[in-house]
C-alpha cells in the first residue's frame, strides 16, 4: 500500500467519526428543544385567586399537609414523607372538558401526579361544565423537603399540546406549614 491511499483511509475515518459524534450530539439537543414547543401556555396565579384560560377557570380553596390520612378501612395510610390536599373549584369555559393532567412541580424540578391511596379518595376526574363550579380534590404524596414552594399545574392535556391550556398556581408553601402537618387527616371532612 501506498502513503496516500492509508491517508485517504485515515482522512476519511477521522471525518465519518467526527460526523458521527456532531450527529449525537444534535439528536440529543432535538428532544429538548421539541418538548418546549410543544408545552401550553401557562395562565398563572396565586392561591384563592379565580385564574382563566380560554378553556376553563380554577380556583385552588386550600391546601393541606398530613403525615397519615384516615382510611374508610380503619388504620391511617401512612408516608414517610408528606401528603399534600389540595382542593379546588373549576368550570368550563364552553364546553365540558376534563382536566387530563394535574401535576404538583416543586422547585427542585421535580414531578408529582396525584397518588390515591386505596381507601383514601378516588382516582376519578369530574367533567367540568360551562359556568357550574365543580369541587375536584387530589392527594400528592412526596417528601417532605421538596413540598416548600410547589405549585400545581392543570390543564387540558390532549394529543396537541401546544394548542392545550393550563394553570400555573403557587400553593405557598412554606417550611412551616409543612412542618405543622397533621395526623390522621380526614379527606372527607377536611380536618384532622
Amino acid at each position: 500500500m501506498n502513503v496516500q491511499a492509508i491517508l485517504v483511509r485515515g482522512g476519511a475515518g477521522i471525518t465519518g467519526t467526527a460526523l458521527l459524534a456532531t450527529a449525537m450530539w444534535l439528536y440529543t439537543l432535538r428532544p429538548d428543544v421539541r418538548a418546549k414547543e410543544l408545552e401550553p401556555i401557562r395562565t398563572g396565579g396565586e392561591i384563592g385567586a379565580v385564574v382563566t384560560t380560554p378553556d376553563f377557570r380554577l380556583r385552588v380553596e386550600r391546601v393541606d399537609a398530613a403525615r397519615s390520612l384516615s382510611s374508610t378501612l380503619g388504620n391511617p395510610e401512612r408516608t414517610e414523607g408528606i401528603f399534600l390536599i389540595v382542593r379546588f373549584r373549576a368550570s368550563s369555559q364552553k364546553e365540558p372538558i376534563k382536566l387530563q393532567s394535574i401535576v404538583l412541580e416543586t422547585p427542585g424540578g421535580y414531578s408529582f401526579r396525584p397518588a390515591p391511596r386505596l381507601g383514601t379518595s378516588s382516582a376519578s376526574i369530574p367533567e367540568f361544565q360551562p359556568m357550574i363550579w365543580t369541587k375536584s380534590a387530589h392527594v400528592f404524596e412526596l417528601p417532605q423537603q421538596a413540598a416548600a414552594g410547589a405549585k400545581l399545574v392543570v390543564g387540558t392535556g390532549g394529543l396537541l399540546p401546544q394548542l392545550s391550556s393550563a394553570v400555573e398556581v403557587d400553593l405557598g408553601l412554606t417550611d412551616a406549614k409543612v412542618e405543622a402537618a397533621a395526623e390522621a387527616y380526614d379527606l372527607r371532612g377536611g380536618r384532622p
